[in-house]
């Protein structure tokens, strides 16, 4: 993998893949770690409501903080992946990660869970297996 990437131009925005090439979410942030002397090294990409609130203003990372937690759907608000979990980087951002398990599709549990498993034949085809 490339060592030296032109972050928002190619990372900024792009999708995220989790080891089973499933979509986990856009990249809506990224975190540097600046050390006094050192080169800023990339630590985490980030994606959530509130990293990509922050980009339209303070008011409405506020906002979307708020929303976040009033629904508590996820246990932190951000997700956050590791630099050293991206396993290749283009125009998708694959990342060694299994994302079923992790925060990333807690509002798909969430809505599966309150919304569409209400729903009558739902999962009928889960219960002929």
């Amino acid at each position: 993998m490339r060592k030296h990437f032109l972050l928002v131009r190619e990372l900024l925005d792009n999708q995220l893949v989790d080891a089973e090439k499933r979509n986990i979410g856009r990249i809506d942030g990224i975190a540097i770690h600046v050390a006094r002397g050192k080169q800023p090294r990339v630590t985490h990409l980030e994606s959530g409501a509130p990293i990509l609130a922050r980009r339209l203003g303070r008011r409405w990372e506020r906002f979307a903080a708020f929303m976040t937690r009033h629904f508590g759907v996820r246990k932190n608000p951000v997700f956050r992946v590791p630099w050293a979990k991206v396993t290749k980087a283009g125009i998708d951002v694959h990342v060694d990660i299994d994302g079923v398990k992790s925060d990333a599709w807690a509002w798909e549990h969430w809505l599966d869970d309150h919304l569409i498993g209400r729903l009558p034949f739902a999962h009928e085809h889960n219960e002929e297996e």
